[in-house]
């Protein structure tokens, strides 16, 4: 944590930057970079808009009223979380990769990055509370949320919450934090004044992203991944039997259920729901549908939606299905919709459009959209780009139920495992567990052949195309596109590592555990090793099933280990500590048992890689 006075060189590059200024689009001069932006915050007022621009590392300052952008500004590495302060003249933004807070000054029409502070590893969701100098950010590897003072710029508490959580929100009285974890299927409640969860709510659900609070303080408001866990058969994705999107209401008050609402529709799915609103005269609840490129407006007031709370149906309620146009409808944006920010009025509403590189508003009311705000993009597609936008696309799988995106989060995991039908084997009943695979992260996937968890792919591109015709059951992509989702693979990479100091050397314990990961005691370096920590051969490791199609197993990369949980081919080891003292212990390898010292070493040096 450290505020901007005497700047270091990293400094001078963003105060450079900001003060040449950022290209808006593509010529033949600088050329533009895409904005992306993944987060927005509207002002107390009305007035003002921030969008944290994901792939350019900035914020836009955008006038409502003119729907102009009057400022940008570099902020820091994946900018993911952005909130206003109540009176409108501080911001801060949470930077995913840069493991900072970026405290903004907001002067009339311009945006300066007055201070920074080091919040913890891969921080996205952010709040500021009524004080103004109090801020909230969700910090994802680190399983907890940061209180952090803004004036002395400095984090105050620490609360330990789920699996990695993202979105938050702060209610209006400012009393609790609903904290949404999106790799344990469940959201904490936190007591803002005790600094404690006060409860834990477990929703059976997964990809938890924005979160809303309604104006009386009630309930909480987010959408859903549910994993279903049958096999990727076009009965089952039809049925809503593989995965399935939920809108998911929580009661603060009281501790009734969590209850919940499909949103599925047979034939016309709704992938990848991102972000949650509800107006402030509650009236109307909006999710944002970024696999299917559209917002689904409910009209009704959300009290009186069909809620259940012994668990919803696989598709959408026949009550609302029959009723679309009325209670509930779909508008059409294109690009992919993330977070969303309704204005004072309770009708307009804010859509950030990442792969639009746009600000959509829409008269939420009427279900229309009524304007586009570009906040600045190339004037052509990169390879890389077009890849991006396929790997996102629900509509190019069965009825659109899902993307590339759905299991593999931001190009990384969700933890989950799925079967696929890529490993010759499946279960239709789904009585076998070791039928499904975990999705593995895709990030430096292409430094890493072969491919898929038994190594039978030896082309990214044709592996690539398999995907979408047998675990999406799609189209076949053409070769071009298959180029160019492999091409947008080759952009992911893990950012800093938090087990390793500073400067990038390991710890004493580390570097005892690199010893022992070298040992023959261990085994380790055995399948792992070179500069991937894999070395492309097959391997049988003891975890084989008799009606496995292919012998063994392709030993995964190491790398960003720390945050890869579950662990093994089937995600049956929690952590590393029982996958290395469990069904993958060094004595299934050929090697010995370890001490506890030994064991705790080892995990440290694999946590560092």
């Amino acid at each position: 944590m450290r505020p901007i006075g005497r700047p270091t060189l990293g400094t001078l590059v963003v105060l450079m930057t900001t003060t040449l200024g950022i290209p808006a689009h593509g010529d033949d001069g600088e050329a533009a970079p895409h904005r992306s932006p993944v987060a927005l915050a509207l002002s107390a007022d009305g007035t003002r808009l921030l969008t944290a621009n994901q792939t350019a590392g900035t914020v836009s300052l955008i006038d409502t009223a003119s729907r102009t952008v009057l400022d940008e500004t570099v902020v820091g590495d994946k900018p993911a979380g952005v909130a206003f302060a109540p009176d409108g003249r501080r911001a801060i933004v949470a930077n995913w990769y840069g493991y900072d807070l970026a405290v903004l000054e907001i002067d009339g029409d311009k945006l300066r990055v007055a201070s920074r502070i080091e919040v913890g590893p891969e921080p996205r969701g952010t709040a500021i509370a009524a004080d103004g100098k109090t801020a909230y950010v969700a910090v994802g590897v680190a399983d907890e949320v940061a209180r952090v003072d803004l004036d002395a710029l400095q984090v105050t508490g620490r609360v330990g919450v789920g699996r990695e959580p993202r979105g938050l929100a702060l209610s209006p009285d400012g009393k609790t934090l609903v904290v949404g974890n999106a790799r344990s299927q469940n959201v904490s409640v936190i007591d803002v004044d005790g600094f404690q969860v006060a409860k834990t709510v477990a929703i059976e659900g997964e990809n938890l992203r924005q979160l809303s609070i309604a104006a009386d303080g009630r309930y909480a408001y987010l959408a859903n991944m549910k994993d279903r866990q049958f096999a990727t058969t076009r009965n089952n994705i039809d049925q809503g039997w593989v995965v399935g999107q939920r809108l998911t209401r929580i009661d603060l008050k009281e501790p009734e259920p969590y209850a919940t609402i499909s949103l599925d529709v047979r034939g016309k799915a709704a992938a990848d729901a991102h972000g949650v609103a509800i107006s402030p005269d509650g009236a109307l609840l909006v999710v944002g549908l970024g696999g299917t490129h559209e917002i689904m407006i409910f009209r009704a007031a959300p009290k009186r939606l069909p809620w259940r709370i012994d668990g919803s149906r696989d598709l959408i309620q026949a009550e609302l299905q029959n009723d679309e146009g009325g209670r509930f409808r779909r508008v059409a944006l294109g690009g992919r919709p993330t977070e969303l920010a309704f204005a004072p009025d309770a009708r307009t509403l804010y859509v950030a459009n990442y792969l639009d590189d746009s600000v959509q508003v829409v008269d939420a009311e009427t279900a229309t959209l009524v304007a586009t705000i570009p906040l600045g993009s190339p004037s052509t597609l990169s390879l890389a780009r077009r890849g991006e936008i396929l790997f996102h696309d629900a509509t190019r799988s069965f009825n659109q139920w899902y993307s590339c995106n759905t299991c593999h989060s931001d190009g990384h995991t969700n933890g989950l495992h799925f079967d696929t039908l890529n490993d010759g084997r499946q279960d239709l009943r789904n009585t076998h567990e070791r039928s499904r695979k975990k999705s593995p992260t895709l990030r430096r996937v292409t430094h890493t052949a072969p491919w898929t968890w038994h190594g039978w792919q030896t082309s990214l591109e044709h592996a690539t195309s398999e995907s979408f015709t047998k675990s999406m059951q799609g189209t076949m992509p053409t070769d071009e596109e298959a180029r160019a989702v492999v091409a947008y693979l080759e952009t992911l990479d893990f950012p800093r590592n938090p087990y390793t100091r500073p400067d990038g050397s390991l710890t004493p314990e580390a570097e005892r555990g690199k010893a022992v990961f070298k040992s023959a005691k261990a085994a380790c370096n055995t399948c792992h090793r070179g500069p991937e920590f894999t070395d492309g051969k097959i391997h049988v490791v003891g975890l084989e099933e008799p009606d496995d199609a292919y012998e063994g197993y392709n030993p995964p990369s190491l790398r960003g280990a720390y945050d890869k949980y579950p662990y093994l081919h089937d995600a049956r080891s929690p952590t590393l500590h029982d996958a290395l003292t469990g069904p993958h212990s060094p004595e299934m390898v050929g090697g010995e048992s370890l001490s506890e010292q030994e064991l705790s070493d080892l995990i440290a040096f694999v946590k560092s890689l």
